[in-house]
């Protein structure tokens, strides 16, 4: 036998194959998920007043239609100098000083008028530094409808920032946490110009938040985007998608303020790279986005413990972030147009790093999943190279009523990005 054909070699000569049957196909996923060959491209608007950007929505991670209003709802970084200077999620974390005075708010947008409200945040010390978000009724309103709004606000952790300030914090000791997350629950009469601050929550199982589901207001999930917080580990996270590392967290609020009442627990752990959350097409369903995989998860409740079940999963060609489902509320037996919207990136790979540069270009890609026999179809919705929405992270459908389209089936698609400097609302076909 010759060396060439020695046991040794022919197992070194077989590695690559090996590699390449077992792991194909997750890296051409990989490669297509992130865009990696992809070039960003841009749909055709030709009517510009169905193109419209909504002022004073700067920064704007995440977006919440509330029907029963007619309005959508958002929290903003506002300040570029907070977004490309300090957000964990992208491990920015350069510059603390400045998020331990971020004055981040909540807007409510009204989906009739396309105008943004900011809301006056009352019994508010701050810092906001939003992220994702949701929002629930208020079952005990009296007279006037009343909603929950539950933020994601990664504050600074005081000790860093101090560190930071220090002019010895070069001989001294870096903190090895940096952030200090909490959920920020404010109380919105609708119609007002204000919202009250009703209470913070902080955990040590809420340790990298990314988004909410509010199932009432003592009871919401929030995912985990990460188990790492930076370097080499958090890396891997990101583009392995065998490191199922990320939770959900169920949370339980037993009393009014006092921290001792915050009860949590794992709800789902599993999961690549577990992102944003979304109600879905029935009240028992919860949409889960592992952004990075590109992949959305239909879970449901589970008995035991508040937990979570992934039902089906659905792979989509982009990262994405923040699922949304969308009710057609003209739906007839021959035409329904229901379906779930996710927005992400073109270039996903690009991402963390052009963050940090407010002139930036980051494209974007907008998605609806609907049935289609025993399977999904996913239809690409808009996308942008950058110029008009940058980096979507969210994007919701509101229908527009058929008889004031000439009875076409018409939506406006409001988009929004983390790094976005406008909320993004487009006029397109219910294709």
């Amino acid at each position: 036998m010759s060396s060439l054909a020695s046991p040794r070699n022919l197992a070194l000569l077989l590695l690559p194959v090996l590699i390449g049957v077992l792991y194909g196909p997750a890296l051409q996923r990989c490669v297509s998920v992130l865009g990696v060959f992809r070039a960003p491209n841009s749909t055709v608007v030709e009517n510009p007043a169905h193109l419209i950007y909504i002022p004073d929505t700067t920064h704007c991670e995440d977006l919440h239609y509330y029907a029963p209003a007619n309005v959508l709802f958002s929290a903003c970084a506002d300040a570029a100098e907070t977004r490309h200077g300090w957000f964990p999620p992208l491990t920015i974390f350069d510059d603390p000083v400045a998020a331990s005075e971020a004055t981040g708010s909540i807007r409510v947008i009204g989906a009739a008028t396309h105008k943004a409200q900011r809301l006056t945040l009352e019994d508010f010390k701050g810092p906001l530094i939003p992220h994702g978000i949701d929002v629930v009724e208020d079952p005990d309103a009296d007279k006037v409808p009343a909603v929950y709004i539950f933020v994601v606000n990664h504050v600074p952790n005081p000790a860093y920032v101090e560190w930071k300030r220090s002019s010895a914090h070069g001989q001294t000791p870096e903190p090895t946490n940096k952030s200090a997350p909490r959920i920020d629950i404010f109380h919105h009469l609708l119609g007002a110009s204000s919202a009250r601050h009703v209470r913070s929550v902080q955990h040590p199982l809420i340790a990298t938040p990314n988004d909410i589901l509010a199932v009432s207001p003592r009871e919401f999930y929030v995912t985990n985007d990460h188990h790492y917080r930076e370097g080499a580990m958090r890396i891997a996270e990101d583009v392995f998608a065998g490191a199922t590392w990320s939770t959900t967290i169920r949370v339980l609020l037993e009393g009014a303020h006092d921290d001792d009442d915050v009860r949590a627990n794992v709800a789902l752990t599993g999961l690549h790279n577990n992102n944003g959350l979304g109600h879905g097409n029935t009240s028992d369903q919860v949409l889960i986005g592992s952004a990075v995989s590109g992949t959305m998860h239909l879970a449901t409740f589970a008995p035991r413990e508040g937990a979570l079940e992934v039902r089906e999963s659905i792979h989509l060609d982009s990262t994405i972030d923040n699922p949304t489902y969308f009710r057609d509320p003209y739906a007839t037996p021959a035409l329904d147009r229901s379906g779930y919207v996710n927005a992400g990136t073109s270039n996903g790979y690009k991402v963390v790093e052009s963050a940090k540069d407010p002139a930036g270009l980051d494209g974007s890609m907008v998605w609806v999943t609907r049935p289609q026999g025993t399977g999904w179809d996913n239809k690409l919705l808009f996308q942008d190279d950058g110029s008009r929405i940058r980096a979507a992270s969210v994007a919701v459908l509101v229908a527009i009523e058929p008889a004031l389209e000439a009875g076409q089936r018409k939506a406006w698609l409001y988009v929004s990005g983390f790094v976005s400097k406008n909320i993004l609302a487009v006029k397109i076909d219910l294709v």
